[in-house]
């Protein structure tokens, strides 16, 4: 029985520990994307052409965001993060292409699918920072 009791220790410990790794990995994806999406969209007002290298970052740096939802089971945060990066790889190649006025329309869908995730799965700590829901 104290084996079990061992055992069960050590696997919840090791669940715990996962857990930590993926919400960690996931902070350090949310703090690359937001300043990137940021000056992502002032590159596109500006229509300066480095804004398409910006859209291929953030396409990569929801990779930890999806695998992330899918560790904890959560389909509408995997498929926010799946929209998200399908809307900044169209933003690329837009942009790529100089179209300016539709990689701005395809950012606003970009960034309301970022609003959308964050009203679901975040919430304000009481020190003020943010957690995952």
């Amino acid at each position: 029985m104290r084996i079990l009791t061992i055992a069960g220790c050590v696997l919840a410990a090791g669940s715990i520990l996962f857990a930590a790794a993926d919400e960690a990995a996931l902070q350090g994806a949310m703090k690359e994307i937001g300043p990137v999406c940021s000056g992502l969209g002032k590159k596109i007002k500006a229509k300066d052409a480095t804004a398409s290298a910006d859209a291929r970052r953030l396409v990569a740096s929801f990779s930890p965001v999806q695998k992330f939802f899918k560790s904890r089971k959560a389909e509408d945060g995997v498929t926010f993060s799946k929209t998200a990066a399908a809307e900044f790889k169209t933003i690329g190649k837009l942009t790529a292409q100089g179209k300016w006025d539709e990689a701005d329309a395809s950012f606003k869908k970009a960034t309301a699918t970022c609003g959308g995730c964050h009203k679901t799965h975040r919430e304000k700590a009481a020190d003020g920072s943010w957690k995952v829901k």
